[in-house]
């Protein structure tokens, strides 16, 4: 291909200002016309598919001892069984106990895991505000129900520790106070010498073990209050958009005057390009003769 021709094959693939324009141009009728048929779309669905709200919370595991009673993974995992939420959830979130029902549910339920905290957070849609709130707060009750079954024998099998830690002290400060204080005399016998180093030996043991055991309580004091062993939490109030978010006037109106106006391009070009296949493929087959 000498150097005349490759000017000619680039100034071919070259498109210019003037084109653009000249192709805009050509495009006015098809844009109209497409962008037309979207608003009509556009007009039938929004009329048509009734209004949905969205509510959302996000919930904190229940702790036990500072260890949350199952991870998020878990939780998430025990949700999809058909059994876990109960009867009254469904039909707060608009299903029934069905299968079909519990699918349909699933649908509208969105729970999301937290990956740096154990926390999870749920979605939910609803025809109104008040229900999606609803069926938030009956999931988020259920959740609570079933972490409490969890956490509420870990929790008895600590108390019952502590009671029995506590009474070993009050009898381990008993016996220590029982336990007299060795005499120091030079003229004790032999035998009273054996008896006061057997003092002194039970004496520390009932100090060490008063020591251990008073560790051992507030170990476990600690463990139990507030900041460490606590329900499931929700961390903020269950939040709903009083706007519906599948019908907003704004959004639909510029989606659809985009997509007419894609479309309206699109057709362009494909007018324009089909005619030029054709004549290319003509002109193959007639050299190919």
């Amino acid at each position: 291909m000498n150097q005349h021709e490759q000017l000619q094959a680039q100034d071919d693939y070259e498109i210019s200002l003037i084109d653009i324009f000249l192709f805009l141009k050509a495009s006015g009728g098809n844009i109209v016309k497409s962008t037309l048929v979207s608003l009509l779309a556009g007009g039938v669905y929004y009329f048509s598919v009734p209004k949905t709200y969205e509510a959302s919370a996000t919930i904190e595991m229940a702790r036990v001892a500072g260890e949350p009673v199952e991870s998020p993974v878990v939780l998430i995992e025990k949700m999809k069984l058909p059994l876990y939420f109960s009867p009254a959830t469904l039909q707060a979130c608009g299903s029934d106990s069905g299968l079909n029902s519990r699918a349909k549910f699933d649908d509208k339920f969105k729970p999301n895991i937290n990956k740096s905290v154990p926390m999870v957070s749920f979605v939910t849609v609803a025809p109104s505000s008040q229900e999606a709130k609803a069926c938030l707060n009956a999931a988020i009750a259920d959740v609570s129900s079933k972490q409490d079954a969890i956490a509420n024998p870990l929790i008895e099998m600590k108390k019952q520790k502590l009671n029995q830690l506590s009474e070993q002290l009050k009898t381990a400060e008993e016996i220590g106070k029982s336990l007299t204080s060795p005499k120091i005399d030079r003229t004790l016998t032999d035998t009273q010498v054996t008896v006061n180093h057997l003092l002194v030996t039970l004496r520390k043991l009932n100090i060490n073990e008063i020591n251990d055991l008073q560790s051992e309580i507030s170990s476990l004091k600690f463990d139990l209050i507030e900041l460490k062993t606590r329900p499931t939490t929700l961390l903020n109030p269950v939040y709903s958009t009083e706007v519906s978010v599948n019908k907003r006037p704004l959004f639909t109106l510029g989606l659809c005057l985009a997509l007419g106006m894609f479309l309206g391009l699109l057709v362009t070009g494909v007018q324009r390009v089909v005619p030029e296949i054709r004549r290319q493929m003509q002109e193959a087959e007639s050299r190919a003769r």
